[in-house]
Formats: structure tokens, sequence, C-alpha cells
């Protein structure tokens, strides 16, 4: 069962942050690619499927819990903040499908609505559980990422021939994020795992650990781009959109191992947690 709950919380986890990511980059960098609309359409597929499956592991799990079943059982999960936050999500994708099957987007309402979205996300979770403030900071440091990551994605989906112009709001965009990933990253840390020993001595924090290693891999990748490839396309050096646009692919691939990172970190139980009951 926790195995299915991260399996499926990784995927619903990549799928939302490439969506939202979509409305965000056509907002903030340039208007999708036919490649980047595909990408976004085929987001919103794999989030309906695993919405459904992920309010059926609820279910399952409460059934094996609890002794009611049938629509008690349903209207007991339906009645939980778990419960009510995904109803919520559910109808947000609704809006969002119909915002990509829209002839002209008004894409910064769009993207605003894309990033409130990703809200109910965050009080779903570990941060919800915490309480206001730590959920509305997961939410900022979702939102960051998906900006970062959805504006990649789309990016990797263009081809090589790149203007620089789309190529510098990219670095605005992915510098922002890191500006506010960063702070937001070592708040939840110092939140979920208070205590130092337990990043080495729980599974959750040597999870933590592994995820803080490949998010320096990201944002030195991130650097590159920054300062050797983006300058060196606004130059007119011809091999530099062909570097920076595999080095985009390469942070997508690196993104899509931190997200995988973290839904294994929402099934885990936290340090503190352990401690107290153990």
């Amino acid at each position: 069962m926790t195995a299915a709950l991260a399996v499926f919380g990784w995927l619903d986890l990549l799928a939302s942050v490439v969506l939202a990511g979509g409305f965000l980059s056509a907002a903030l960098i340039t208007p999708p690619s036919p490649v980047g609309r595909r990408v976004a359409r085929a987001a919103t597929l794999v989030l309906g499927v695993v919405l459904i499956v992920e309010f059926a592991l609820i279910v399952l799990r409460m059934s094996v819990l609890g002794t009611r079943n049938g629509v008690e059982l349903l209207s007991d999960v339906l009645a939980m903040r778990w419960g009510k936050l995904w109803v919520i999500r559910v109808l947000g994708l609704a809006v969002l499908v119909a915002a990509l099957g829209a002839r002209h987007p008004r894409s910064r309402v769009w993207s605003g609505v894309a990033a409130v979205w990703l809200m109910a996300r965050s009080f779903q979770g570990h941060a919800g559980a915490h309480g206001v403030m730590p959920a509305l900071m997961d939410w900022l440091h979702l939102v960051a990422v998906a900006a970062w990551l959805g504006s990649l994605a789309q990016y990797a989906g263009l081809s090589d021939n790149l203007s620089a112009r789309t190529a510098v709001r990219l670095r605005r965009v992915a510098t922002t994020a890191v500006a506010l990933v960063v702070p937001t990253g070592v708040y939840a840390t110092f939140v979920y795992v208070p205590d130092i020993e337990q990043l080495f001595r729980s599974a959750y924090g040597r999870t933590l650990l592994a995820k803080i290693g490949f998010a320096a891999v990201l944002i030195g990748l991130g650097a590159a781009n920054h300062f050797r490839h983006v300058p060196a396309l606004i130059g007119g050096e011809k091999a530099a959109a062909g570097r920076l646009h595999r080095t985009a692919a390469l942070e997508v691939a690196v993104g899509a191992v931190i997200l995988l990172l973290s839904a294994l970190l929402g099934v885990l139980p936290m340090p503190h947690v352990m401690t107290t009951t153990g």
C-alpha cells in the first residue's frame, strides 16, 4: 500500500507540476509549442487517472482500519480534510482542462488559477497536517518548482532553434524559482526534521538528504545555463542553443527524480513522529 501511494503520489506530483508549470510558462515566457500542448494534455489525462486511483487507495486503507463499508465509507473519506481537498483538486483540474481547450486563453488569468489550484495539494499532505504556515510555505515551494520545471519541460519541447529572448525569460524564471525554492526548502527541513541526527538515522532523513543532493545537481545545471549557455546564445554562438536545449532536457530528468523523492517523503513517517511514538 505504501509503495503504491508513493508511485501514484509521484505521478500526481509530476503531472501537477507539468500542467501548472505549462500555464505559468505561457504567462511568463512564451506561448506553448505544439509539443508543449500535447505534454499538458497528457498531464491532465495522467492526473485524471491518478486522482481516482489515489482516492480508491485511501478508501481501501480506511476499509482495512475501520468497520464501515460502501456508501458510509465513501462519505467518511469525502468528509475528511484530505477528501474535501481531493474534490477541490478534481474540480480545479476540470477547469484547467477547459482552459487548455479554449481558443484564446488569457494566460495570466489561467496561470493564477493553476497556481492557486496547487495549494490544495500542499494542504493535502504532511505540510497541511502541520498547520497553515507550513502548508503555505510548501505551496510557495511547489509553485516555484512548477514554474521552473514546467517551463523547462515546455522549453525542452521546442526545437534547437531557440530565440535569445525566450532563453532570457526562462533564465529569469529559473533564477526567481531558485530564490524561492531554497529558503522554503530549508524551512521545511527544520519543520519536519527538528533533530539533525534524524537526517542520518531515519529513512525520512536519508531520503531528504538524497533529495537535497539531486537539488544541488539541478541548481548546478541551472547555473550552467545562467552563466554560460544563455550568455553564449545572446552572443550569437551557434552551438549554444543546442547545449541549452540538452541541458534543459537533463534538468527535467533530474527534476523528475527529485519529485519521486518528494513523493516518497510524503508517505514515510516523519522523524519527530517516530520519536514521539517510539
